[in-house]
């Protein structure tokens, strides 16, 4: 299992291999207007999900995965989500 931690102070968006697939879950966010495009990708397949804390979805093998992080009324805030790539073993 990976953690994975966004700030938007830092960074908004993360990308990286799923080769077994897995499980991606949103364990928490700093507001309830806090959300992320999260898209993962195969040679033959794209999807794109709005992910909300408590969210999960299903990641094939052989994906890429990226995520970005987004708020409805950001102002000169800075907000964090938190996830959980649950990858299926080798």
């Amino acid at each position: 299992m990976t953690t994975i931690h966004m700030d938007s102070s830092v960074s908004q968006t993360v990308t990286r291999a799923v080769l077994n697939g897995g499980v991606l879950v949103c364990t928490k966010s700093s507001d309830k207007d806090v959300y992320s495009h999260s898209i993962w990708a195969t040679e033959s397949n794209i999807r794109q999900f709005t992910v909300h804390e408590g969210d999960s979805i299903v990641i094939p093998p052989g994906s890429t995965l990226t995520i970005w992080i987004f708020r409805k009324q950001p102002g000169n805030s800075t907000w964090t989500m938190d996830f959980e790539l649950k990858e299926k073993a080798a």
